[in-house]
């Protein structure tokens, strides 16, 4: 019953490590690795979003990701716009190493990866209304919720 139940568990973990990190994700979630997303408030009408997502996560999953979740704030605090500014979106990659020496006999051990993250990260500011002045990318909530696709 033991060795089933162990089985299970890794045959879910190899499932979900193919996959790209999922839309709902908190990073602040145990079983998140350190990938998702990160809301903090600003102000009554600004948020900083970051996102974190894992190898299978490109940049525009990621941008989609945070265009829709800037949308969902913008609209649970009664904006019908929004204006993102600041915007980042990286492809980073981090590695880890590990190794085992021994002199007497010459053994030597050593492993190394390197793992792909996609990080965006906004200021998303809310408003009544959409302002005239062009130079500002301002959009609408409630056509980002849908048509901005966040599935993976």
């Amino acid at each position: 019953m033991k060795n089933s139940r162990l089985i299970a568990f890794g045959l879910s973990a190899l499932l979900l490590a193919g996959c790209a990190t999922p839309y709902d994700t908190d990073r602040d979630s145990f079983w998140s690795f350190g990938k998702g997303f990160e809301v903090t408030p600003l102000a009554q009408d600004t948020w900083q979003i970051s996102f974190i997502g894992n190898e299978n996560t490109d940049r525009t999953l990621a941008r989609n990701y945070l265009l829709h979740k800037a949308a969902e704030l913008a609209k649970g605090a009664g904006y019908p716009y929004f204006a993102l500014r600041g915007e980042q979106n990286f492809r980073d990659q981090t590695g880890s190493t590990s190794g085992i020496g021994y002199s007497s006999n010459d053994f030597l051990y050593g492993t190394g990866s390197t793992i792909t993250e996609t990080t965006v990260m906004v200021e998303v500011i809310g408003m009544n209304e959409k302002p005239t002045e062009r130079n500002l990318s301002v959009y609408e909530s409630d056509f980002v919720l849908n048509s901005v696709d966040v599935r993976s």
